[in-house]
């Protein structure tokens, strides 16, 4: 049988990210204390970029007012920044200096320090930051172990279970069967099922009693020791007031930079002769030009969003309502007919100053909950509830997920027991029962 060769022609629609469309993306999700070192680079790179500072307090403390790009100093910029107490961050950074590495490394590393919550887990997966960073999985993989074996420990585990492990695992006086009771045994040991724990596990039941005393010690969020209420040194990238009951938005441009393209180089590429040159000037100025058109786009993507979470949440901003309305970055994505990634990329990490005071950008989302009465109440509102009824609770009776149950039952909010602890594990909470305090507990050690 002979084949026949056929020749046929189809069409097909891709969807490419040119490098522009890319530089845009990634200067709408920069923070505004990450977008000056950024058109730093940026200008160091390409002679067409002039870059002005504007503001001597855009680095507290260093003394950068109205300097061109010639005279900047990064050393003098960021070298002299100061704090009278240290970030988790920064503690992480600086027993990373001590090690050998390399600027992969440095690169992973610094990354998963700067993805760390308050209480000292780590809020990105591995994949994304591998991801993120164009780096191996291999390479994140090593660098959280790194992370790990730094103190305080416990920090950088991704659930509870792996904070409380890494905690035994570096303690040389951890009581025997407990890195096993943790492991596969956490949830039996919260609902008081020692015996099956030790019939499984073949020990005796004083041992788990001694294992549950042990555990009680560990801290299950390793980070709050790092959190202050001292001033924080943040860029906020917008301010909303109110003007005659209408809330005016500023987007923060006096701690910014100013950035244009420079004419005398501009004039300059008009009598070159040598082509190749000239090709590669040309393609500088394309990229200059570029660079200005994706900050104003920023900016006012930036302002559109501001000004839809400020509308959603105006009863929270102007003290008419106690907490924050129910709203995700869907919601806000349809209102203003952008892409959902479009919007995240926005709030990631962007602070605004409210009459409320500052709050970063994602403060503002949380799904709803339907009450009783018909409102709907914010999810992140009912995390706050349950995280005031435990800090308030007898801590040798500690409530257990039933008692917020009916608690917040009694409020109108009708949860099921297995969403209240969703929840409380979500605020890194232990359970009642690794939550009491006996005399044992507070005597040990």
């Amino acid at each position: 049988m002979q084949m026949a060769y056929r020749l046929n022609q189809e069409q097909h629609v891709k969807l490419f990210i040119t490098p522009e469309l890319k530089q845009s993306l990634h200067i709408l999700q920069l923070a505004g204390m990450d977008l000056a070192p950024y058109l730093q680079e940026q200008a160091i790179e390409n002679p067409f970029i002039e870059i002005e500072w504007l503001s001597e307090s855009f680095y507290s403390g260093s003394g950068v007012k109205n300097m061109k790009k010639s005279d900047f100093n990064p050393v003098e910029a960021y070298g002299t920044k100061t704090a009278t107490r240290d970030t988790l961050e920064n503690w992480m950074m600086n027993q990373f200096r001590m090690t050998s590495y390399s600027l992969e490394q440095f690169k992973a590393f610094s990354y998963l320090a700067g993805n760390l919550n308050e209480a000292g887990y780590l809020t990105v997966s591995l994949e994304e930051a591998a991801q993120e960073l164009n780096l191996s999985r291999d390479v994140m993989e090593a660098a959280l172990r790194t992370l790990q074996s730094f103190d305080p420990p416990g920090v950088g585990g991704r659930t509870l279970q792996e904070c409380l492990t890494i905690q035994i695992e570096r303690d040389p006086l951890a009581i025997e069967g407990t890195l096993e009771v943790v492991s596969g045994y956490l949830q039996d040991l919260s609902k008081g099922r020692t015996d099956k724990i030790s019939k499984e596990l073949n020990i005796e039941p004083l041992q788990v009693s001694r294992i549950l005393t042990y555990i009680r010690t560990l801290n299950p969020r390793p980070g709050l020791a790092f959190v202050t209420d001292e001033e924080q040194n943040i860029i906020v990238d917008a301010h909303v007031h109110m003007n005659s009951n209408q809330f005016v938005i500023e987007l923060n441009h006096r701690d910014h930079v100013k950035i244009s393209v420079n004419k005398e180089y501009l004039h300059m590429v008009g009598g070159l002769n040598d082509i190749a040159v000239s090709r590669f000037y040309e393609e500088k100025i394309k990229e200059a030009h570029w660079l200005l058109r994706s900050l104003n786009q920023r900016n006012q993507t930036l302002l559109k969003v501001i000004t839809a979470i400020v509308e959603e949440q105006a009863g929270f901003m102007n003290g008419t309502a106690s907490g924050i309305r129910p709203m995700t970055l869907r919601n806000i994505a349809q209102k203003l007919d952008l892409h959902e990634s479009t919007v995240s990329r926005a709030v990631k990490n962007k602070y605004i100053r409210t009459p409320r005071g500052i709050f970063e950008l994602k403060f503002f989302f949380s799904i709803g909950i339907q009450t009783n009465g018909g409102e709907d109440i914010s999810a992140q509102n009912i995390k706050y509830m349950i995280k005031e009824m435990i800090h308030g609770e007898n801590k040798r009776k500690p409530l257990s997920d039933q008692d917020i149950t009916n608690r917040l039952n009694e409020k109108g909010i009708c949860l099921s027991r297995r969403t209240v602890a969703k929840y409380r594990e979500e605020e890194h909470i232990l359970c009642s029962s690794l939550r009491r305090q006996t005399d044992e507990t507070l005597n040990y050690g």
